[in-house]
């Protein structure tokens, strides 16, 4: 399918909407809506081998307050190891003396383009966090064994948490 055919629907301060014009195998044009992301960064930060950051992170989008690994997007053109460091602080006020790249995913690839980079996040020093006006975040200490409950039970529903903490639960002790 070619997607040389693409305008801009909505430009946004975080992510632009595209209108893609899509020949398929019938001969017809199709029409499909994308949003084109810069990227971002989701954190896996340990305190020791058994211990994670969370954050309850209130979301307006779903009207509920998720429990999620720390995450966030990056600036045009910032290294996505800068944007692991800066959102760690921002969200957590945690600084890591380490950082290991994991995995890259994307985070919805049927309607968006958004490539995450999954840190881990080691030698953590606690400090003040500094949070958007608009955030609703707490940090949550979590063990493991916390975590396989959670995720059991459906109290973790937001994806690139659950990429990360699958991540979590086989790293070597």
């Amino acid at each position: 399918m070619d997607t040389s055919k693409e305008r801009v629907v909505l430009q946004g301060a975080r992510f632009n909407v595209h209108e893609l014009q899509l020949q398929g195998t019938d001969g017809e044009t199709y029409v499909r809506e994308v949003i084109r992301h810069p990227g971002a960064v989701v954190l896996l930060p340990l305190i020791d081998r058994d211990t994670v950051v969370l954050i309850e992170n209130h979301r307006p989008s779903v009207g509920q307050t998720l429990l999620e690994l720390p995450a966030g997007t990056r600036e045009l053109g910032e290294p996505a190891e800068l944007t692991a460091q800066r959102e760690l602080i921002e969200e957590t006020g945690y600084t890591a003396g380490k950082l290991t790249k994991l995995h890259d995913f994307y985070s919805a690839p049927g309607i968006c383009d958004e490539l995450m980079h999954l840190y881990l996040a080691e030698d953590l020093s606690a400090g003040q966090h500094a949070r958007e006006a608009t955030e609703q975040i707490e940090n949550r200490i979590t063990t493991r064994q916390e975590v396989v409950q959670m995720m059991a039970d459906g109290s973790i529903c937001d994806a690139k948490t659950l990429v990360g903490l699958y991540a979590f639960l086989n790293l070597p002790s």
